[in-house]
């Protein structure tokens, strides 16, 4: 997903997939400073509330 798409699914809270996994939702986007560098994650809710996961945003795909 591009900066945009990640956006939009965080606020429409539509679920998301990687490869075969499916998640619940984007539940947070995370920027961090990597040496003067901006890092962009995307937080993964699973689909039973239980646990998160942090990912590169690129590899997300919008379960359509």
């Amino acid at each position: 997903m591009t900066n945009e798409e990640l956006k939009e699914a965080l606020f429409s809270g539509c679920p998301v997939k990687i490869g075969d996994l499916s998640y619940k939702c984007v539940s947070a986007i995370i920027y961090r400073n990597k040496n003067g560098k901006l890092s962009i994650s995307a937080e993964l809710t699973d689909k039973n509330n239980n646990s998160i996961s942090i990912v590169d945003p690129y590899k997300i795909k919008e379960v359509k």
